[in-house]
């Protein structure tokens, strides 16, 4: 049997607030075995009930939570900055893995990577670029090759200096529009495809990748520009494509330059995931954060899975009758040897109880090999009960997936 993870994403406030030792112990008791520390993060607005002094928190907007060393930045364009929190309240990261080391729990690295808006504004040009040329700052771009060195940056001094049992990516790829910013305005009533069409890129990055591609970037470009400003001039919103997003890209099958150049636009996002793979340490596994409907982002994952060590996919807004064929699905397109985590989060009333909860983790039994669970501090502490639970229906029942190497005969070791 392979030997499952239960483990929960944190904050490292959160870690300080509660106290180190309480939030370790109380995540043991159910049965957490890792913890996925954010260690490179953005900002936002948190209400936080499982925070004892920080009930409304507000991040420092896209830095780290870790020291970075000056030297290993020394020729890059793009570089991260610490938090200041770092120095007031510890480098929580290392801490984790001291403890980790003298046989606590394990740690990943949950660590976002293009999804930046102090760099975004710092580096504008560098930004997604929609195809009217407004720079959307939130975001940078996989076609960057600074934005790229940023990430693989990341990726190899946090997994060369800390040896982290993982990395788990999360925004390696086009962010898209419907993001989430301060007090947004949509006066328009946009309807799924015209946000989807406003989060293609095309910065003077991707104008330089697609056309040594031989792809029309130009022709591609004025269609989207030709399609939004249809959308922008109706009184009220009409659907210019009526299968999608059922249809994914074929609902543009009339318009072949943009079939082209979505086709395309996966390949920056695959060498991203690429280099970061080839700058991570081998005794750190590099997971990639999934969902359904990532290829609206770029992500192609018949590309990107040969440079992963496996997949952590979320299914948090799933229903839980569709969760076991979800997962059955990505484990058959991740294969048997490679590690497969199902993400869910323990908000209200997204999540009901702990019985449903409990429900749509049995739905992975059989595909998985471990759990993740949102959040430590975004929930009250209480609800951490629901992880460990009793009986045949706590979580951890739901993941005595078989060891793939009892069926082999190669004898080389699953992914972890």
């Amino acid at each position: 049997m392979i030997t499952p993870t239960i483990s929960v994403w944190a904050y490292p406030w959160d870690l300080h607030d509660i106290g180190l030792d309480r939030a370790l112990g109380l995540l043991a008791d159910q049965g957490v075995t890792m913890v996925s520390l954010a260690t490179s993060y953005h900002a936002g607005r948190f209400l936080q009930p499982g925070n004892p002094k920080r009930r409304v928190y507000f991040p420092e907007d896209g830095t780290v939570y870790y020291t970075p060393d000056p030297a290993h930045w020394a020729d890059q364009q793009i570089t991260p900055l610490q938090a200041a929190i770092v120095g007031r309240e510890g480098n929580m990261l290392a801490e984790l893995i001291r403890r980790r080391d003298a046989g606590g729990l394990g740690v990943s690295c949950w660590t976002v990577c293009l999804h930046n808006t102090r760099l975004g504004q710092a580096h504008p040009d560098h930004c997604l670029r929609t195809a009217h040329g407004d720079p959307q700052i939130f975001g940078l771009c996989p076609s960057s090759p600074a934005a790229r060195a940023y990430v693989t940056g990341m990726v190899a001094e946090i997994s060369h200096r800390y040896h982290p049992d993982r990395i788990e990516l999360e925004s390696p790829d086009y962010m898209g529009f419907a993001h989430g910013f301060h007090h947004e305005k949509d006066g328009l009533g946009l309807l799924d495809e015209d946000t989807f069409l406003l989060g293609l890129c095309f910065c003077h990055h991707c104008q330089t990748a697609a056309f040594a591609a031989d792809v029309d970037f130009d022709t591609a470009r004025q269609t989207v520009v030709t399609l939004l400003d249809a959308a922008f001039a109706r009184d009220l919103p009409r659907p210019q494509f009526p299968d999608f997003p059922a249809l994914g890209p074929m609902a543009f099958r009339d318009h072949p330059a943009l079939m082209a150049y979505l086709a395309w636009r996966s390949t920056p996002v695959t060498v991203l995931i690429a280099a970061a793979k080839a700058a991570c340490h081998p005794d750190t596994a590099l997971l990639l954060i999934d969902a359904v409907g990532t290829w609206a982002s770029g992500i192609d994952l018949a590309a990107v899975i040969p440079h992963l060590d496996g997949l952590l996919h979320c299914a948090y807004v799933t229903p839980p009758d569709d969760i076991a064929g979800l997962m059955a699905s990505t484990r058959a397109a991740l294969g048997p040897d490679k590690t497969l985590i199902a993400g869910f989060q323990l908000f209200h009333p997204q999540v009901r109880d702990a019985a449903d909860l409990h429900r749509r983790v049995a739905a992975t039994k059989g595909h998985v090999d471990g759990l993740n669970f949102y959040n430590l501090g975004l929930v009250p502490a209480s609800r951490l009960g629901w992880i460990g639970g009793r009986g045949n229906s706590a979580p951890q029942a739901g993941i005595d997936r078989p060891d793939p190497d009892a069926s082999r005969q190669s004898g080389q070791p699953a992914a972890r």
